[in-house]
């Protein structure tokens, strides 16, 4: 699978296809859907972006001593309609005491016509599957772990959060909510995600979150190899990590770390801000997510 797309047929004609390619065509039919969902400067990748991410599983198959796969994935309708579209990272993990491969769910989306019918449960297990298959051939094993950066609805600004409600079609905590009801958990730490590209900044506006994670916390070491893997591959496209302070500020501190990074709930947190808004809720939803467990408001 290291050059070549990968073929799913799924029940109702749906065709699930990957690559690990950066000259596949796929990635052009990926970055069409693509393109219609992401609009806000400091998330956005462009095309170029992607390719460079998709070279690195011929021109450096080892990051940081662990082997990853970088892959953009698709879903068609019988008839061709893209119905929806993910990139992603996988890692084959070496640090003990977390599943023995991590994902980065780097993009995903679903085509508007497609909502409401479940689509993005079949989209995250087809990317479980194709990533499986992309480190070792076989789809089967432990499920591996899925991480995803999600807008913080309480740090957007209110022209952002507008912007990215009314392209999207869908509500900032809704979608949130949506993640939620596939098992999305919060991790407790502040995380920032470094900047793509030269001309862009680094992103505090994002929280970070676990899909299908074991455990009700994650190891600091294990999540240090995993942001490694991510900040390395996905992010800095092979420069080094180490040339970037927002990177190994996270870094540093995961190593330094002993106790376990805790995984919220934010079931609590996501209704009261559907009942109350925004306005007193305060300017970190991670911070709002851990007063919400304790009782807090």
């Amino acid at each position: 699978m290291d050059s070549e797309d990968y073929r799913d047929d799924l029940p109702g004609g749906m065709i699930v296809r990957a690559s690990t390619f950066a000259g596949s065509p796929l990635v052009e039919h990926f970055f069409a859907g693509y393109d219609r969902a992401f609009v806000l400067p400091d998330e956005r990748e462009e095309i170029e972006g992607f390719r460079a991410c998709l070279a690195l599983n011929q021109t450096l198959p080892l990051a940081f001593g662990r082997r990853h796969r970088e892959l953009v994935l698709t879903i068609d309708a019988a008839d061709g309609t893209l119905l929806g579209g993910a990139n992603f990272l996988a890692t084959a993990m070496t640090a003990t005491g977390g599943p023995p491969v991590s994902i980065a769910l780097n993009y995903a989306y679903v085509e508007r016509a497609a909502r409401g019918r479940g689509m993005l449960r079949v989209l995250v297990d087809a990317v479980a599957r194709s990533a499986s298959l992309a480190l070792s051939g076989r789809a089967a094993g432990p499920a591996p772990a899925i991480f995803i950066e999600q807008n913080d609805p309480l740090r957007l600004s209110d022209a952002d959060y507008a912007a990215d409600t009314a392209h999207a079609g869908i509500d900032q905590v809704d979608r949130l909510a949506i993640w939620a009801r596939l098992g999305a958990r919060l991790l407790d730490f502040p995380y920032v995600q470094p900047a793509l590209s030269d001309e862009q900044a680094c992103d505090d506006g994002l929280i970070y979150a676990a899909l299908a994670y074991p455990d009700a916390a994650v190891p600091p070491l294990w999540l240090h190899d995993h942001l490694q893997s991510f900040f390395g591959v996905s992010v800095r496209k092979g420069a080094p990590v180490e040339d970037d302070a927002a990177a190994m500020a996270q870094l540093d501190a995961l190593a330094a770390r002993v106790d376990p990074v805790a995984l919220l709930p934010v079931d609590g947190a996501i209704a009261a801000l559907k009942t109350h808004g925004r306005g007193e809720a305060g300017h970190s939803f991670r911070d709002f997510v851990v007063r919400s467990n304790h009782g807090g408001q």
